[in-house]
C-alpha cells in the first residue's frame, strides 16, 4: 500500500487541573482540560477534555491522535510539560520538538533574560498572549469561563506558533523544510 504521510509542523498548548504541590499529570486528582493546536496546513482547533461547564469534544482523542499523527515537528513553549501530560494521558509522539522557551534560552547566549512566553513575544515583536483574560481568576481552567479559556488558549497557541517562525528566522533555519526530513 502506497499512502501518502502527511508531513507538518504542529504548535500545540495544553490546559490542565493543578494543586498548589503538583501540576503534573502524576497527581491523581490533576485532569487534562483541554487541548488547542495549529498545523502548518492551517488546521486550527481547540479540544475540551475536562471542564466544569463545557461537554468534552467529540472524539477529542481521535481527533488530536490524528494531528499528532501527521506531525513531524511538535512545536511548544516548555514543550516538554505538554508532551509528558500527552503521553500520560495515552497519546503517542515520536517525531521532533521546538521547544520556544528553551530556543530563547539559547539565544539569551547566557543574559539574564526572562524566558516565559509573554516576555518572549514582546522581545521578538509578535502577537503576545492574553494573560490578562486570566490574571485575576481565582479558580483553575477546568472552572473558569470556557469562553475565555478558549480564547486565552487560542492565543497562546498563535502567540507560540509565530514566535517559532521569528526564532528559526534569527537561527536561519527553515521550519517547514526541516519538519519532512
Amino acid at each position: 500500500c502506497n499512502r501518502k504521510v502527511l508531513r507538518m509542523i504542529t504548535c500545540l498548548d495544553i490546559e490542565n487541573t493543578f494543586s498548589k504541590k503538583d501540576s503534573t499529570p502524576y497527581s491523581g486528582s490533576n485532569q487534562l482540560v483541554s487541548v488547542g493546536y495549529k498545523t502548518s496546513i492551517g488546521n486550527e482547533n481547540y479540544l475540551c477534555f475536562y471542564h466544569s461547564e463545557k461537554k468534552p469534544t467529540p472524539n477529542n482523542f481521535s481527533l488530536l491522535q490524528s494531528v499528532l499523527h501527521s506531525t513531524t515537528l511538535l512545536v511548544g513553549h516548555n514543550i516538554k510539560y505538554d508532551l509528558q501530560w500527552l503521553l500520560h494521558c495515552g497519546f503517542t509522539y515520536d517525531g521532533q520538538v521546538w521547544d520556544t522557551m528553551g530556543i530563547e534560552y539559547l539565544l539569551a547566549r547566557g543574559m539574564n533574560r526572562e524566558i516565559s512566553l509573554d516576555a518572549s513575544c514582546k522581545r521578538r515583536a509578535v502577537q503576545q498572549k492574553k494573560t490578562g483574560l486570566i490574571n485575576n481568576w481565582e479558580v483553575g481552567p477546568d472552572e473558569m469561563s470556557w469562553t475565555i479559556l478558549e480564547e486565552y488558549g487560542k492565543q497562546d497557541v498563535d502567540s507560540t506558533y509565530d514566535l517559532a517562525m521569528v526564532q528559526a528566522e534569527l537561527l536561519d533555519i527553515d521550519l517547514k523544510e526541516w519538519a519532512t526530513q
